[in-house]
């Protein structure tokens, strides 16, 4: 057994990531305002051309955030995948409105089109908004989605929280709709420790960082004529991500190596989820599913766990929680039977050839028992 115990994602951070910080803390600048800020949202907004960046403090802010500057409100439906992390349905009822999950499509595992489509023939109620994700760093079938969604004027949020650096079609995720989101999480492809961003056209910048900085409108006093969050990033936190953003196509780089490599050794057990040719996926995780029905995940999962690796089961469909049992789901069951038979394997940006031999030779070790 392995003395060091190899986990899923871990941050990799060094003197890039101190330089910063001490550039931060020096500047006298320690509050949710600072150089650190506006240098980061400007570095972010290069990669989105024709779009602005708000930096928050969480991924699930800038959900939220998102759905507030889309005017989603009491009672309102929202679509959302049900293949993905419990954020995406909580913001939805945050705002007092009805999510409705709908179901995966099996090339990518994100939101079917056709599910979508289904639904909104029959929908007694048009939706306001849909929440899609790029799961795993994986872009959905986006522009068939929005085509979709316009045809019934719903507001499209790009849910690229695992998906900072993904393409489709050479075009950033996060940039075809009307407003993204991304997660600056410790276990995102790169950190600010917690953090997120909501990216939105110019238009929009200046009432995103209004609300998310407590809608206050007076000067020299506090004069609130509505509701504001406290949702902005710290200038701290943001000269992490200064630190982080350099290193990004190293680390996605990075990432699809360890892909590869997991693929190339264990693809006679696994199945995993490839690029379509138009894809670029930032293989923010490595993902599959068992070939041999017949085996159980969660026996996997223990083993390596008794061998001090880390995996997770892919994330569990958000209609089968309790939490969201109210609400309805639509669809044949696909992400179900994907989350069913489906893991993910060690694939941080620190993690070295050593340790993955490691990962491999144990899931063989598995399969041969």
């Amino acid at each position: 057994m392995k003395n060091q115990r190899i986990y899923l994602s871990p941050p990799s951070v060094g003197e890039e990531e101190l330089a910063e910080v001490s550039k931060s803390l020096a500047s006298g600048w320690v509050a949710p305002i600072g150089p650190s800020i506006d240098a980061f949202e400007s570095e972010l907004a290069k990669k989105y051309e024709g779009r602005e960046v708000v930096a928050l403090n969480s991924g699930t802010s800038a959900l939220h955030l998102a759905l507030v500057m889309a005017g989603v409100g009491a009672n309102d439906h929202v679509l959302v995948s049900s293949f993905t992390f419990a954020a995406c349905a909580n913001v939805v009822i945050y705002q007092g409105a009805i999510p409705v999950f709908l179901d995966s499509e099996e090339v990518t595992w994100n939101l079917d089109p056709g599910a979508l489509s289904e639904y909104l023939r029959t929908a007694a109620k048009t939706p306001k908004a849909l929440v899609v994700t790029h799961l795993y760093g994986m872009p959905a079938q986006i522009n068939e989605i929005i085509r979709i969604a316009k045809e019934h004027d719903i507001i499209v949020i790009e849910d690229a929280a695992e998906a900072l650096g993904a393409r489709l079609n050479d075009e950033e995720v996060g940039t075809m709709s009307d407003y993204g989101i991304l997660s600056f999480n410790g276990n995102k492809i790169i950190t600010t420790s917690g953090g997120g961003a909501l990216i939105c056209r110019e238009e929009d910048k200046s009432r995103a960082i209004y609300l998310a900085t407590q809608a206050n409108s007076g000067e020299l006093t506090y004069d609130h004529k509505e509701v504001g969050y406290n949702y902005r990033i710290s200038n701290v936190l943001a000269g992490i991500g200064l630190g982080q953003l350099k290193q990004l196509e190293s680390f996605i780089e990075k990432k699809r190596w360890i892909f590869d490599r997991y693929k190339s050794e264990l693809e006679d057990h696994f199945k995993f989820l490839e690029e379509p040719p138009v894809c670029f996926s930032n293989r923010w995780l490595t993902t599959c599913t068992l070939k041999d029905l017949d085996k159980d995940i969660m026996d996997l999962i223990q083993f390596l766990n008794s061998h001090n690796i880390e995996s997770r089961r892919l994330w569990k469909p958000l209609h089968l929680h309790e939490a969201y049992d109210d609400y309805a789901f639509h669809g044949s069951g696909v992400c179900e039977e994907i989350f069913e038979k489906g893991i993910c394997i060690p694939s941080g940006t620190g993690l070295t050839t050593d340790e993955q031999d490691y990962v491999i030779a144990t899931v063989k070790k598995w399969f041969q028992s």
